[in-house]
């Protein structure tokens, strides 16, 4: 490794016998060429999401193998993850759930996050909600958001555990503040309805923009439907509410799409646009929405 890297360089934190370091580019290339266990997961995971280098994720998915096959448990867990979430496919339930075991061998948090979603989906295992609820009790008792979130979700629908949406909303809340979008998402929702907690469409407003910050789209469709609507802690706003709703209907929200064709063809929100609200309405049309269909009629034939 070369001493003299710029430490602005260094975008890479590693962990080592003697605790994190941080390490530039260099340094996790030189690292991974040699067969470093840890470089490799570092460039992997870089490859992966486009971290520092150009996103190649087929080149990603062989080091995160090569480091797991050398025994981390972090590249094990990445691998389970993204075959989770449907991007990795080449992991089959058994060794998914080799990798699973080894992370929480290693006191990973991941690896009960992994079985519970294991469980509460019945992934390589019967479906277990009980079984679920409590391998997440145990990540989150390491902080875990995720699996705060997951829990939550299980307390709101009396899923393996005794229904209670106080307790729902108060994990949601401290997933959310935690940065997990879901749960900004779940919590915003509580507020709009009431579910554990009193309505407050102030509250609502700021847990779904949080979520819409991280590029939530059903988020950006709930900001519109509130703008829209008004309610306890929030003024309604036509403007916002159109803009909302634009934001939501471009990342392809049906729903959004149909309210801003609608307020185009009535200049609600914005100027009147009968080209727009064609466009837009059409698109929800398209895409099976039959309100849509009927508005588009009624403009087409007046």
């Amino acid at each position: 490794m070369n001493p003299a890297d710029n430490e602005k360089d260094k975008l890479f934190v590693m962990e080592t016998d003697s605790g994190e370091v941080e390490v530039s580019l260099a340094e996790v290339k030189e690292l991974a060429s040699k067969g470093d266990s840890a470089g490799m997961f570092a460039l992997g995971m870089a490859y992966v999401f486009g971290h520092a280098v150009e996103m190649d994720k087929e080149k990603g998915y062989d080091l995160l193998e090569k480091s797991a096959a050398q025994g981390n448990p972090d590249a094990k867990i990445l691998l389970v993850q993204l075959y989770f979430e449907g991007e990795y496919l080449n992991l089959d339930k058994d060794r998914a759930w080799e990798y699973i075991g080894a992370a929480r061998d290693a006191g990973l948090p991941e690896g009960h996050l992994y079985t519970g979603l294991a469980y509460m989906d019945g992934i390589g295992v019967e479906q277990d909600y009980s079984k679920a609820a409590e391998e997440f009790r145990t990540a989150s008792q390491s902080g875990d958001p995720e699996a705060r979130n997951s829990l939550a979700y299980l307390y709101m629908n009396g899923l393996g555990v005794e229904k209670d949406e106080t307790k729902a909303f108060k994990l949601f809340k401290n997933a959310a503040n935690s940065g997990n979008m879901n749960a900004q998402y779940q919590t915003g929702t509580c507020y709009e309805t009431g579910s554990g907690c009193a309505v407050d469409f102030g509250k609502a407003k700021e847990f779904y923009e949080m979520a819409a910050r991280q590029g939530d789209s059903p988020a950006m469709d709930r900001l519109g439907v509130l703008y829209y609507q008004g309610g306890p802690g929030l003024r309604k706003d036509e403007k916002q509410s159109f803009e909302w709703f634009l934001r939501a209907a471009s990342f392809g929200i049906v729903d959004s799409m149909f309210a801003v064709g609608c307020f185009y063809a009535e200049g609600f929100g914005t100027s009147k646009n009968l080209k727009e609200a064609k466009k837009w309405l059409k698109l929800a049309a398209d895409n099976g929405h039959k309100e849509a269909v009927e508005a588009l009629a009624s403009i087409e034939n007046p």
